[in-house]
């Protein structure tokens, strides 16, 4: 399913497209686009498929990555001045928030050595088990 952005993402996205191409002789890849405009990749490509919907965009894929190439400029004027998707944007900026929290708690959990008291713990916790361990009689089918 893919959204019809607003008119200005959908300009901003063209004019992209269209520097990148200049800049490289070739169709840009969703992936500088992306770059281009600060935007997340899944974000780019996100609209980028509501633009190629709407015959604005043609999605040139291969099998190692899909670049993007302008196929009606003029058809920008037929979008919606305002958003109206879902708030995709927001959806992905939170989930971008919240991986960036996660890692920080990684970093922090890394950097107090903490990590190193509860592997030791850990270590212990196996050395005990290992001391007290008594290796179960097996049967014998010889008898003793």
């Amino acid at each position: 399913m893919s959204t019809i952005p607003p008119r200005s993402e959908a300009h901003l996205l063209v004019a992209a497209v269209r520097v990148l191409a200049h800049k490289t002789g070739r169709p840009p890849a969703v992936d500088e686009v992306a770059e281009l405009l600060g935007w997340s990749r899944e974000l780019t490509g996100h609209l980028s498929r509501g633009l190629e919907a709407q015959g604005i965009l043609q999605a040139l894929t291969s099998p190692f990555d899909v670049r993007l190439e302008i196929a009606d400029h003029l058809a920008i004027e037929n979008l919606p001045v305002e958003d109206t998707g879902p708030g995709l944007r927001d959806e992905v900026e939170a989930f971008h928030e919240q991986f960036k929290k996660k890692q920080e708690e990684l970093q922090n959990l890394f950097d107090s050595g903490e990590h190193e008291k509860r592997k030791q713990e850990r270590i212990e916790g196996l050395e005990n088990e290992l001391r007290d361990f008594k290796t179960p009689k097996r049967f014998n089918p010889f008898g003793e």
